[in-house]
C-alpha cells in the first residue's frame, strides 16, 4: 500500500457517517442504546463499529484494490459537474455550505448472486420517482444515512440499501452519493427539471443519479419486493417528470425547532441494511413427513435447527435455563453452545446474547416479521442476532439429538473465554429494556392518597382544619452521614440536542444549572462533525461564568473505537479541553467519562489493552493524566480488575428496572465490585421513548412514580460517605424524556410530539434542595413555601387513536397519579385537585410528599395557612389529563407555584 493509499484512507475513516435522522445507537440515554440506553436502550454494540466493520473503515485491513477504490473516491470529492454532468469545475458542490462528502461504502458485489449470502439488489421494495429536488444549504435534505461507492452507485442499490435500513426516502446525488431519510430537512427539496440530474450512476450508466446539489429522489411505496419495481427516469430524460411516477412531495414538513437526531443521541440502531437474514427465514414444512423442515444448518457439525421466529421476550424470559453473552456471537456459535450443553430450544437476542432451553415459555408470540429482529451478531455483522426484547428462537429438530436431549442434563454455566460474561438465570447490568437488576423489591400501593416527608418538624395550623384533611402521612428519614470529602453534583449534557446553540444558549443553561446547585456538564459529544465545535462553545462559556466545569462524556455507541486512529481521535478531543480553567478534575487529573465502551479494543487484543495501551497511553504521552470514569454495560464483577478505569458511572442505577420502586441495591453491588475505586451515582426523574421500529426503535418506559427522583436523591445522599460524585441523567435528553432543563437546542426528531408543552425545569427547584443536602451534609433551610406538581395526559391503560408505534414497552410499570413534593416553612394545609378528584392534606415543616389518582382535566395544587393561601399553582389549560389520547404519551408535565 502506497504511503498516499494510506493517508487517503486515514483521511476517510475518520469522516462521520452520515447518520443523522435514523435510528442509531444502544443503551440508554441514550441515545442512548442501551442500547444502546439501551442500551438503550437500548442498547451494547457500539453502531459505528458495525458500520465500520461493514464499510472497511480501518486501513489495515483494506485490500490494496479497495484502497484503489477508495483513492478513486477520495480524488472524485474535488471535481463537482455542472448542472448538465459534462464540465467538472474544481470544489467539492457542499463546500461553501458546510456539507461534507458521505463515507465510502464497499458495497458486495451485487452480480455475484452464486455465492453472495445476500446482496442488495434484490432487496429492494417498491419505490417510484418523486422528481429531481435541490439540496439544503447547511445540512443535508435526507439525515438518516448516507454512503457514496464511486464504482458501484446506482439508483437500485441506493433504494435498496435505504429500503433494508427502514427509510422511505432514497436520494442518489453526485453520481457516487446516496442518501436516505424519513423526511426532509432544511430549506431544499424544491422539484427541478430532471436535466439536472442527469450525471449517470457509476454502477449502471442506464440510470441518472443526479448532480452536485440536486438529488433524484425516490419514495417508498410498501409493496412487496421485487426485482422490477422500481419505476425509473432514463439517463437520456431530458423533460421533468419524463419516465417517471411521482407520488408528490408529502412529508416535507419539518416541526419547528427541530433537527434530526444523531448517532449520540439514540439507544436503538435500525441496521436492517446489508444484515444477513438467513437465520430469519419464514417457517416452513414439508407435505410429505410430520418433521418440520430445518432452516438453518449448523455450518460446524450439520445438525438441524428449526427457525421458530423473532420472539416477543417481555413479560418473562422465553428461554430461562441458560445464558451467555459473548463478543464473538455468531448463530453457529450459540447453536453448539445450546446442542452441547443438550438443550432443545436456542435464543440470539440483542448482538451478544445467546439463551437456552428445553421449554420455551407458556404463551410465546411472534413478531409479524423476522426483520423485527434485526440488530447484527457480534461475531459476525453479516448475521442477526435478535433485538432487544426480541428473540430470533431455534429448535432442534433431527431424531438423534432429541434422544441426547432426554439422556442429558443440563450443566451449570461456566466461563468459555477469558472474553465471556456469563451469568445463569440473571442478567448482568445492562441498559437495555428487559434485563433484571441485581435484586428486586415487592412493590407496595396504598388505596388511599398519602404524603411522606423528607425533613419534619412540629408546627401548630388549625387543629380543626388538620384534622379534616383525609391524606394520609408518613413520615421519612432525615438522616445525613457525615464525610470530610469534596462532593460534585454534575448533569449530563446532550452535546447533539444543541445544534443551533451558541455560547450564550451554553451561558443561559450554565446560570440556570448553577442556581440550581449543579457544578457542572458531563458533555455527550458524539460522530457529528460540529459537535466539537459547540464543546468549544461550552467550555468558553464555563469559563466566563466560573466556578462551572465541564467534563468530556464519549459517546461510544456513536464515535468509533475499532483502530488506533480512533484512539487518536478521541485522545484529540480530550486534548482539546484539557487545559481550560473550566475543565473538570478529580483528584487533581482531568475527569473524563463515556457512554459505553465495553466493545471498544482500537486495533488491540483486548478492551484493556484497547483504553490502556492506546487512548490513555496516548494523553500521557503528551502529559494529560486522566481520572477515567466510565459508564460500560458489563458484568460488574470484572471492575476490580479494570485497571483501565479509576471508576464506574453506573448508568441504570437512575431508574428501577422493573416494576418495583428504586432501591440502592445496583448500587452496592457496583460499590462492593469496585472496590476503592471511585463510585458515580446516577440520578434520574424518569425516562420514556417512543421512537418507531423503521427510526430509532425505542419505545418503552422506566417506571418514574412515587416521587422517583426525589427518591432517588434521597437514597444517594444516604449513601454519600461513600458516593462523592453524582451525575443527573439529564439535562436535556429530550428524546428519553429525562430532562431537568428547558426545551431548548435541537429536538430529536419526532421527539416533539411528546416534548413540546411538557416543561421539566419545575424539578429544578427540587435538584437545588436535595444537591445542597447532599454537598453539605446538611438539609437545607425553606424560606419560602412552594408546591412542585407532575403527572401523565393519559392512563397508562388507554389506546391512543392515531399511533402507529403502539403503546410503549413497561407501560404496565406505572401508576395513574398526579404527583406533588410541598416545601412548607411551617405547618399547613394542601389540596391537590386532579380534575374531579380533590383531596387534602395536613403537611408539616420541612418536605411532603403527596400523590392523588389522576382523572380527566387539569391540575392543580394550593397551599393553605391559618385560612389564608400562602402559594398555589394551576396548570389551567396548559395540561389535561384525558381517557381518549391521540398518541401515546408517557412523559411527565411538570409544574410549580413558584
Amino acid at each position: 500500500m502506497t504511503k498516499s493509499t494510506t493517508i487517503s484512507l486515514l483521511l476517510l475513516s475518520s469522516l462521520a457517517v452520515t447518520a443523522q435522522g435514523a435510528s442509531f445507537g444502544a443503551q440508554p440515554g441514550r441515545h442512548a442504546p442501551p442500547y444502546l440506553a439501551s442500551k438503550l436502550g437500548n442498547h451494547k454494540r457500539s453502531s459505528r463499529s458495525w458500520l465500520d466493520r461493514i464499510m472497511g473503515a480501518d486501513p489495515q485491513t483494506v485490500s490494496a484494490s479497495d484502497a484503489a477504490s477508495v483513492d478513486d473516491v477520495s480524488s472524485s470529492y474535488k471535481r463537482s459537474p455542472s448542472p448538465s454532468g459534462s464540465s467538472p469545475v474544481l470544489g467539492y458542490y457542499g463546500d461553501s455550505y458546510g456539507l461534507t462528502p458521505p463515507r465510502p461504502l464497499q458495497l458486495v458485489d451485487v452480480t455475484d448472486t452464486a455465492n453472495r449470502k445476500r446482496g442488495v439488489a434484490d432487496m429492494s421494495p417498491e419505490w417510484s420517482y418523486v422528481g429531481c429536488v435541490d439540496e439544503s444549504d447547511g445540512t443535508r435534505l435526507l439525515n438518516g444515512f448516507g454512503f457514496s461507492s464511486s464504482l458501484q452507485n446506482s439508483v437500485t442499490v441506493c433504494t435498496a440499501i435505504c429500503g433494508q435500513m427502514g427509510f422511505q426516502f432514497a436520494g442518489a446525488e453526485y453520481g457516487h452519493e446516496c442518501y436516505c431519510g424519513n423526511e426532509y430537512i432544511g430549506n431544499g427539496g424544491e422539484i427541478f427539471a430532471d436535466s439536472d440530474c442527469a450525471l449517470p450512476c457509476p454502477g449502471d450508466p442506464s440510470q441518472n443519479c443526479g448532480n452536485g446539489w440536486r438529488i433524484a429522489m425516490y419514495k417508498r411505496d410498501g409493496a412487496a419486493p421485487s426485482s422490477t419495481n422500481i419505476v425509473l427516469p432514463t439517463a437520456s430524460s431530458t423533460t421533468s417528470g419524463s419516465g417517471a411516477s411521482v407520488t408528490g412531495n408529502s412529508t416535507t414538513s419539518i416541526a419547528s425547532g427541530t433537527i434530526p437526531a444523531t448517532a449520540s443521541q439514540t439507544a436503538g440502531m435500525n441496521t436492517t441494511a446489508i444484515a444477513n437474514q438467513t437465520a430469519s427465514l419464514s417457517q416452513t414444512a414439508s407435505a410429505t413427513s410430520s418433521a418440520p423442515t430445518p432452516v438453518y444448518t449448523d455450518n460446524t457439525d450439520s445438525s438441524e435447527w428449526y427457525s421458530l421466529g423473532c420472539a416477543i421476550d417481555e413479560g418473562g424470559r422465553v428461554l430461562t435455563d441458560y445464558y451467555v453473552t459473548r463478543d464473538d456471537l455468531t448463530i453457529d456459535l450459540c447453536l453448539d453452545i445450546c446442542e452441547d450443553q443438550g438443550y432443545k430450544f436456542a435464543g440470539l437476542e440483542y448482538g451478544n446474547e445467546c439463551m437456552c432451553g428445553n421449554t420455551l415459555k407458556q404463551g410465546v408470540s411472534y413478531t409479524a416479521s423476522d426483520w423485527d429482529c434485526w440488530m447484527p451478531c457480534a461475531g459476525d455483522a453479516t448475521e442477526t442476532c435478535g433485538a432487544g426484547w426480541r428473540m430470533m428462537t431455534y429448535e432442534r429438530t433431527t431424531d438423534i439429538e432429541y434422544c441426547d436431549e432426554t439422556t442429558s442434563s443440563a450443566p451449570l454455566a461456566s466461563s468459555t473465554s477469558a472474553r465471556t460474561s456469563l451469568i445463569v438465570n440473571n442478567h448482568a447490568a445492562s441498559t437495555k429494556p428487559g434485563q433484571s437488576p441485581t435484586a428486586s423489591v415487592t412493590a407496595t400501593a396504598s388505596a388511599k392518597p398519602s404524603a411522606s416527608q423528607t425533613s419534619a418538624s412540629s408546627a401548630s395550623t388549625s387543629s380543626a382544619a388538620a384534622s379534616a384533611a383525609t391524606g394520609a402521612v408518613v413520615q421519612g428519614s432525615t438522616a445525613i452521614p457525615s464525610s470530610s470529602a469534596a462532593h460534585e453534583v454534575f448533569a449530563h449534557h446532550m452535546v447533539g440536542n444543541t445544534y443551533p446553540y451558541t455560547q450564550s444558549n451554553w451561558a443561559t443553561d450554565i446560570q440556570l444549572a448553577k442556581a440550581a446547585s449543579i457544578d457542572g456538564f458531563a458533555l455527550n459529544i458524539g460522530s457529528d462533525w460540529w459537535q466539537p465545535f459547540r464543546v468549544n462553545d461550552a467550555y468558553a462559556a464555563a469559563e466566563a461564568a466560573g466556578d462551572f466545569t465541564m467534563f468530556l462524556s464519549l459517546d461510544m455507541t456513536s464515535l468509533s473505537c475499532s483502530s488506533y486512529t480512533d484512539g487518536i481521535t478521541l485522545a484529540s478531543l480530550v486534548k482539546a479541553h484539557a487545559s481550560s480553567p473550566a475543565q473538570a478534575m478529580w483528584n487533581g487529573k482531568v475527569l473524563v467519562s463515556t457512554f459505553s465502551g465495553e466493545n471498544c479494543y482500537f486495533g488491540q487484543g483486548s478492551v484493556a489493552e484497547g483504553w490502556t495501551n492506546v487512548f490513555r497511553a496516548l494523553l500521557e504521552s503528551s502529559g494529560i493524566d486522566i481520572f477515567f470514569v466510565p459508564s460500560v454495560f458489563s458484568d460488574p464483577s470484572t471492575f476490580v480488575y479494570d485497571s483501565w478505569m479509576d471508576g464506574e458511572l453506573n448508568w441504570n442505577g437512575g431508574w428501577p428496572m422493573d416494576g418495583s420502586d428504586i432501591t440502592t441495591a445496583s448500587d452496592d453491588t457496583y460499590m462492593n465490585a469496585l472496590g476503592t475505586k471511585e463510585y458515580m451515582a446516577a440520578i434520574s426523574p424518569a425516562f420514556f421513548t417512543h421512537f418507531p421500529v423503521n427510526g430509532w426503535n425505542k419505545n418503552w418506559i422506566y417506571r418514574g412514580d412515587n416521587w422517583l427522583y426525589s427518591k432517588r436523591w434521597e437514597d444517594v445522599i444516604a449513601m454519600r460517605d461513600r458516593v462523592k460524585m453524582v451525575e443527573i441523567l439529564t439535562w436535556n435528553d429530550y428524546g428519553e424524556a429525562s430532562y431537568i432543563g428547558p426545551i431548548d437546542g435541537a429536538l430529536p426528531s419526532g421527539s416533539e410530539v411528546w416534548t413540546n408543552g411538557f416543561p421539566h425545569t419545575a424539578w429544578l427547584q427540587l435538584t437545588k434542595y436535595y444537591a445542597q443536602a447532599y454537598k453539605t451534609g446538611s438539609w437545607p433551610t425553606i424560606t419560602s413555601d412552594s408546591i412542585v406538581v407532575w403527572a401523565r395526559p393519559h392512563p397508562k391503560d388507554a389506546t391512543a387513536s392515531n399511533d402507529s408505534i403502539g403503546r410503549p414497552a413497561g407501560w404496565d410499570r406505572t401508576d395513574d397519579n398526579m404527583y406533588a413534593l410541598v416545601f412548607a416553612t411551617d405547618s399547613a394545609i394542601v389540596t391537590l385537585t386532579a380534575g374531579s378528584n380533590t383531596e387534602t392534606y395536613a403537611v408539616t415543616k420541612g418536605v411532603n410528599k403527596l400523590k392523588l389518582a389522576s382523572a380527566p382535566g387539569s391540575m392543580s395544587a394550593k397551599l393553605v395557612r391559618n385560612g389564608q393561601t400562602v402559594t398555589s399553582y394551576d396548570a389551567g389549560s396548559a395540561f389535561t389529563y384525558t381517557t381518549t389520547p391521540t398518541t401515546y404519551n408517557f412523559n411527565y408535565f411538570v409544574g410549580s407555584s413558584s
